[in-house]
Formats: structure tokens, sequence, C-alpha cells
């Protein structure tokens, strides 16, 4: 499988790392695997890691994805940070996003794995307080 991960339950955290070519049945395997995952718990927050690797997804087959993806959150995860450098991979990352916002994901697509580990950080914080920020 081109797609693996593991779950830093102290760090409350779930690293994804992608390598290779990256197709919907990939996704669909991981996502799967994940949900049925006992250490998968609420208030976990997930970094998908897309340096290594190249998408080769059709954009329905991506909104199908961005559905079952959904069912992390609805199990608990809160945030999810994609890291992607190659135009493809960024372009398909960016896509994935408006996509999975559309359903109530609270996902951020990033080019630097420092920036994207500070963004989810900063979502275990702000957790922590089980308080919800009003909008701006």
């Amino acid at each position: 499988m081109a797609i693996t991960y593991k779950i830093f339950r102290n760090e409350r955290l779930i690293r994804v790392s992608a390598t290779g070519i990256v197709r919907a049945r990939d996704m669909d395997a991981f996502v799967d695997a994940l949900h049925a995952d006992p250490a998968l718990e609420p208030r976990l927050r997930l970094l998908y890691d897309t340096r290594y690797s190249e998408p080769d997804i059709p954009i329905l087959q991506l909104a199908e994805v961005a559905g079952r993806v959904q069912r992390l959150m609805d199990r608990g995860v809160i945030r999810i940070a994609m890291v992607a450098e190659s135009k493809t991979s960024l372009r398909m990352a960016k896509t994935f996003a408006v996509l999975a916002r559309s359903l109530g994901t609270d996902i951020e697509v990033f080019t630097q794995l420092h920036t994207a580990e500070s963004w989810l950080h900063d979502a275990n914080a702000a957790s922590d307080t089980e308080e919800t920020p009003l909008p701006s």
C-alpha cells in the first residue's frame, strides 16, 4: 500500500505518509483501516504527508474520498493538515480540501511540514479547553 499511518496517542496525532502513486483505492483502503483501528479515538489531529507521492485520482473519485474522510471526523478527528510539494500534489490537495470543507472537515493544505505541525498544534491547544471560538 502506498499509504501508511501511525497513531501517537500522547501527542493526540495521527501521522500519515503517502509514497509512490496514490489512487482512490489506496485512499479508500487507508480510510477504512484507520476507521476500523481501535486506537482511533476522539480529539485526534491528522497530518497527511504527500511529499513523496503523486496522486492519480479523478475529481469524481476525489469527491467520494472526501465523503469517506468525513467518517473519520465523525469518529472524532478534529483537524487535518495536508503537506504537498509538487504542483500536481498541491493542486490535488487543494481540490480535496475544498471538497472536504464543503462536508464540514477542518482541513488545510501546506507546503512545509513544520507549518502544518504548528497549525495542528494550535488545534490541540484550543481543543484542550473544549471551548469553541467565536468567528471573527
